[in-house]
C-alpha cells in the first residue's frame, strides 16, 4: 500500500518528499531534491554543487527545496556507484560527480559498478580548466625546469586527478614530479604544501586559487606552469597547455582523451534510468538557473567562475573520453603503470 501510495504522490510531482537521511522525513507540502555530492565540504566541487542547489529549485515545478548530502570516498566512485544502482531513478535525486568519473572507466580501475555513458548528464556551471602550481619555494618554477628538477607533488590516491596529471607528465613529456599520495583531499595538500611537504599540487583550477587562496595568488606563493584544459585560462596567456607541448602522436593522443576528461569540469548528473520527459525538466531548470540574475549575483559574490556546458555537450565529451581507441587505452595505463 505505501509503494501505491508513493507511485500516485510521484506521477503527480516529480520533487515529492522523500526520506533523506535514517527516518527524516520531510512534510507531503515540502517538496524536496536530493543533491549527492561526491567531495568533501570546501571542495570546489561542494562551492558549485551549493552553489548552484541555492537557486535550481525555483526553476523546478513546485520549487522544490534542494537538500545537500555529502558522499564522498575513493575518488568519487561511492557517490557515482550509488547513484547508479541506488538512487531513485525519478528525478527526485541528482548528484554533482568528478570529472575524471568517465576516465576512471575508461582505465577500468577497481570498484566501478557504474556506466558513466548511461548517466544523464545534466550540466556544468562552469569550465575550469585544471593547472598544475609548485610553491613559490619549489627548485623548479617552470615546465621546463620540472624537466630538469626534482619537485614533489601531493595527490589524494593514484586514481585521482592530483595524480593522474603529474604522472602522465613524466611518463610522455619527460618531466620528474615525484608523486606522493594519500592526503584526503585538496585542502589537505594545500596545507602540506605551505608546511613544506610537499612543493606543488595538480588539478585545481586557476578559478578556484583565485577564489580559496587569493592571498596566494597575489603573493606569488603558488606558480602555475602548467594547465590541463582545451583552453587557456584568460590570467595565464604564458602558462602552457598540456596539448600544445612539443610530443609525439602517440602522447598527444593520450593528452587529448585528459584534456576532453578535463574539460568535463563540475558535471551534474542524474541516475540513468530517470524518464526522458524529468531528465528535459532538469536540463531546463539548469539553463535557466545558469542565466538567473540572482545566481549569477551569488557567483560572483563567492568568487566562482560561470562559462555553462550544457547537457548535450557534456554527453559528447563522455563520449570522447569512453570512445578512445585500443591503442590510446594502452598508452594511457602504460604510462601510469610506468615505475618512477
Amino acid at each position: 500500500m505505501r509503494r501505491l501510495i508513493w507511485g500516485m504522490i510521484m506521477a503527480v510531482h516529480p520533487f515529492a518528499t522523500y526520506p533523506l537521511y535514517g527516518d527524516e522525513v520531510h512534510r507531503l507540502d515540502e517538496p524536496a531534491l536530493r543533491l549527492v555530492i561526491s567531495a568533501p565540504p570546501g571542495s570546489t566541487y561542494d562551492r558549485y554543487g551549493r552553489l548552484v542547489a541555492r537557486h535550481i529549485g525555483r526553476h523546478l515545478p513546485g520549487s522544490p527545496v534542494v537538500v545537500p548530502q555529502y558522499m564522498p570516498g575513493a575518488s568519487g566512485k561511492i557517490a557515482a556507484n550509488y547513484l547508479y544502482n541506488v538512487a531513485p531513478q525519478d528525478g527526485s535525486v541528482i548528484g554533482i560527480v568528478l570529472k575524471i568519473t568517465p576516465m576512471a572507466q575508461l582505465l577500468g580501475e577497481g570498484r566501478i559498478q557504474y556506466d558513466a555513458a548511461r548517466f544523464n548528464w545534466i550540466g556544468s556551471p562552469t569550465r575550469l580548466g585544471e593547472t598544475l602550481v609548485v610553491w613559490h619555494t619549489a627548485g623548479a618554477r617552470s615546465f621546463d625546469e620540472a624537466k630538469r628538477s626534482l619537485v614533489s607533488i601531493g595527490a589524494t590516491s593514484p586514481s585521482g586527478a592530483h595524480y593522474l596529471y603529474p604522472k602522465l607528465a613524466n611518463a610522455l613529456l619527460g618531466t620528474k614530479f615525484k608523486l606522493v599520495a594519500g592526503y584526503p583531499g585538496g585542502p589537505q595538500i594545500n596545507l602540506a604544501m605551505e608546511r613544506g611537504e610537499v612543493e606543488g599540487r595538480s588539478a585545481e583550477p586557476w578559478a578556484e586559487w583565485k577564489a580559496s587562496k587569493p592571498e596566494w595568488v597575489h603573493e606569488k606563493k603558488i606558480i602555475p606552469i602548467l594547465q590541463m584544459a582545451l583552453h587557456k585560462h584568460p590570467d595565464l596567456p604564458h602558462v602552457p597547455l598540456t596539448t600544445e607541448l612539443p610530443m609525439s602522436a602517440e602522447a598527444r593522443r593520450v593528452f587529448d582523451v585528459a584534456a576532453n576528461d578535463g574539460e568535463i569540469s563540475r558535471p551534474f548528473v542524474a541516475p540513468p534510468g530517470v524518464p526522458a520527459e524529468r531528465v528535459a525538466m532538469l536540463r531546463n531548470a539548469f539553463r535557466k538557473t545558469m542565466a538567473d540574475p540572482d545566481f549569477i549575483a551569488d557567483a560572483s559574490h563567492i568568487g566562482a567562475e560561470i562559462d555553462p556546458i550544457s547537457g548535450d555537450e557534456l554527453d559528447l565529451l563522455v563520449k570522447r573520453v569512453l570512445t578512445a581507441d585500443s591503442g590510446t587505452i594502452n598508452s594511457l595505463k602504460s604510462a601510469l603503470a610506468a615505475k618512477e
